[in-house]
């Protein structure tokens, strides 16, 4: 444990991506994979743990994600949609605050191109300028907002809206 002054606190060690560490990691793994599946660029049928849902090989008998044995937890032939929503609610929680972020960049950037042009002193004030400032700023604002900023609230947000709908998939799945 590392020394520190007394009455200075030490920040805590974050842990996961964007400070929120997931109860269910193979999730995060899957991620890519079931988004994939939700966009039909791979078959919907298929052989998938019975666990995780997965996309399984033939030869498979143990879950390259969540290692569970198929013989423990059967595998099967589609993944229910109950699973594929909260894979597509993180997907899209994400999604949105990345553009909120990206239109937020664009409207501050707008707001200082009409502060340049109306109230902008000398060579600040020169249109040109101004709409240079526009699209450059725009865009560099938009960057570090959207994809940069915002990301980060959108992941946490995401991943822990994914996870509670997968506690809530593996309690109604147990109890059939």
């Amino acid at each position: 444990m590392a020394e520190t002054t007394p009455g200075v606190t030490s920040r805590p060690d974050l842990r996961g991506t964007a400070g929120y560490e997931t109860p269910y990691p193979y999730l995060d793994q899957l991620q890519e994979k079931m988004e994939e599946r939700l966009a039909p660029r791979v078959p919907a049928a298929g052989r998938f743990c019975g666990f995780c849902y997965a996309r399984l090989r033939n030869d498979d008998t143990v879950c390259p994600f969540c290692h569970t044995a198929t013989a423990e937890m059967p595998a099967v032939a589609e993944i229910p949609q109950e699973v594929l929503a909260a894979y597509k609610a993180k997907a899209s929680t994400e999604a949105r605050w990345v553009h909120t972020g990206a239109f937020t960049g664009l409207i501050l950037a707008s707001v200082i191109f009409i502060l340049m042009v109306i109230w902008g002193p000398g060579l600040l004030g020169h249109p040109a300028l101004a709409f240079a400032e526009l699209l450059l700023g725009g865009y560099f604002l938009a960057q570090f907002f959207g994809p940069f900023l915002f990301a980060q609230f959108g992941y946490a947000r995401g991943a822990k809206k994914r996870d509670a709908l997968w506690a809530a998939w593996l309690a109604k799945r147990d109890v059939q």
